[in-house]
């Protein structure tokens, strides 16, 4: 996912954080230290509010990562493939790369973060009711709420939360229609949405409580469940097609011992952006996208070796993958153009513009072609 940084790899999988996390982590830590504490366990220092608000704030973090971590490694024992974790604040993205997945795993997947949030409020629970040091019981007691929060609002069948997920589980093994059973679940997601946003323009007008908290989850809902929605079209759209029937076969290269500025010259006119650099002991991309501005000096001195992505730095994919792995790569790494290997030899490449072009065609023609066929076939039988 864009806008995210890696900090760590536990598992064999990548754990990222999206920007909009250390605004929120902030805010409860502020949150937290001048109200929350200050209310529930008066005459203590600012030090010692700001320490339970630090602590309890990177302890939610905490939980939130075992929450998501639940659901991936139950993924890893039904031999689903994890490659990375993009975390919120109150939950996350899990990037999976199997794209068929079956009702019953994806339920599993699905209750198995909020069973872990409820085991941790537990947890929590437990510690607060026994501990007699300020300082952890006053952080047990708020987190064994908020993971107790956590655990119950996951659990609402409303899509893309964990019990929406489970719920459209449920409906895919009835319906045996992945679409629509999405299409259901992101409605419930919606609406439950639209009745948080509610909530929050409510407690705003009234005074009660923060409303401002149920506005911004109720946009935040709405938003990657209709986007949830486009992705389950576009994976259902491109799942089924071969990156070989889209790959360029014929590939110019150009020499990696090339200077840039004669590579200027020969090329300025030209309507590409993106090239494969290669010869004999050298495989790379050259994105002229990614190129800052260079001095004519400059140019003459570099070689397109030394500004090319090599093709070890790149996920690449196979000739049997589907365009929807390719997709999924390209964006990951803001790439226009991925080598297709076929073992350890390039076969070709497939480009994001062919891959766009495709997904276009297929949503506007392509399921009308496929009836129009299917049809067609009727009537031969019928002649026969």
């Amino acid at each position: 996912m864009n806008n995210s940084m890696r900090i760590f790899r536990v598992f064999g999988i990548d754990v990222k954080l999206h920007f909009t996390w250390w605004f929120v982590f902030a805010l409860i830590a502020w949150s937290l230290s001048s109200a929350f504490f200050p209310n529930y366990f008066p005459d203590q220092t600012k030090v010692m509010y700001w320490s339970m608000g630090i602590t309890a704030s990177l302890l939610l973090f905490v939980s939130v990562l075992l929450h998501e971590l639940s659901h991936s490694l139950v993924a890893r024992a039904k031999n689903i493939k994890v490659e990375s974790i993009t975390l919120f604040f109150f939950g996350g993205v899990a990037g999976i790369t199997r794209e068929d997945m079956k009702p019953s795993s994806e339920f599993l997947m699905a209750i198995a973060g909020p069973i872990f949030s409820i085991l941790l409020a537990g947890i929590f629970f437990t510690i607060w009711k026994f501990s007699g040091n300020l300082f952890l019981t006053a952080i047990t007691y708020y987190l064994w709420q908020l993971n107790l929060i956590l655990a119950v609002f996951n659990l609402v069948p409303a899509f893309p939360l964990d019990g929406g997920r489970a719920f459209r589980a449920i409906l895919h093994a009835y319906f045996k229609d992945l679409k629509k059973a999405t299409r259901i679940a992101v409605i419930g997601g919606k609406l439950f949405a639209g009745f948080l946003f509610f909530l929050g323009v409510i407690a705003l007008i009234s005074g009660i409580g923060n409303g401002l908290w149920f506005i911004f989850l109720g946009g935040f809902l709405y938003f990657i469940a209709g986007a949830s929605y486009d992705q389950v079209i576009v994976k259902e759209t491109l799942g089924g097609i071969k990156v070989k029937e889209l790959m360029k076969k014929n590939v110019k290269f150009v020499s990696p011992k090339m200077k840039f500025s004669d590579f200027v010259k020969q090329y300025e006119n030209s309507d590409d952006d993106v090239f494969v650099v290669k010869y004999k002991d050298f495989s790379g991309v050259l994105n002229l996208e990614k190129i800052e501005k260079m001095p004519l000096k400059m140019q003459q001195l570099v070689t397109l070796k030394q500004i090319a992505m090599p093709f070890h730095q790149i996920k690449t994919v196979k000739r049997d993958d589907s365009v929807y792995t390719a997709l999924r790569k390209v964006s990951q790494q803001g790439m226009e153009l991925l080598p297709v290997m076929n073992k350890s030899k390039l076969s070709g490449i497939i480009t994001r513009k062919k891959i766009m072009h495709r997904l276009v065609w297929e949503l506007k023609f392509g399921g009308s072609n496929r009836l129009g066929k299917k049809f067609h076939k009727i009537l031969l039988k019928k002649k026969k």
